[in-house]
């Protein structure tokens, strides 16, 4: 199995699952340290003004974390992981693969599974590894076959 990028990440088909809730509120408190009120799936609008459909995680009306799954246009998931950015952080043992990546929001995490790319991201906290090991299993083990 490669461990380092072997070219271009593939483009990303969005809204695959109708529903992107892979983590129960319990789930998401464990990975935020708070407690969360229970995920809903709603509509996102982008700075370049689409949307796009997530699942999120609030305390009282802030968003604390979001679930996105995608499907790769080409290669798998795992390619699509492994061929990260710069920086990324691995997380082994979890998934066909699974990085942990720092972007403006907060980290995000990039999970793969044999058909999707699943993202959790979490806004201005940090979780362990255990918590993000926790959360990945919990949320591959809810996405259809």
């Amino acid at each position: 199995m490669p461990t380092t990028p072997t070219g271009p990440r593939s483009g990303l088909d969005v809204d695959v699952l109708d529903d992107e809730c892979l983590l129960n509120a319990a789930e998401f408190g464990d990975l935020v340290g708070t407690a969360v009120r229970p995920p809903a799936q709603g509509s996102v609008e982008r700075g370049d003004g689409s949307r796009s459909s997530s699942c999120v995680a609030t305390t009282g009306t802030e968003p604390v974390a979001m679930i996105n799954v995608y499907a790769v246009r080409s290669g798998t998931p795992a390619d699509y992981v492994r061929a990260g950015p710069a920086g990324r952080r691995d997380l082994p043992g979890v998934g066909e693969a699974a990085a942990v990546i720092d972007t403006a929001t907060g980290p995000t995490l990039q999970l793969a599974s044999p058909r999707y790319l699943v993202t959790i991201l979490v806004d201005g906290r940090v979780p362990s590894d255990d918590a993000w090991r926790a959360a990945a299993a919990a949320a591959l083990s809810r996405l259809p076959v």
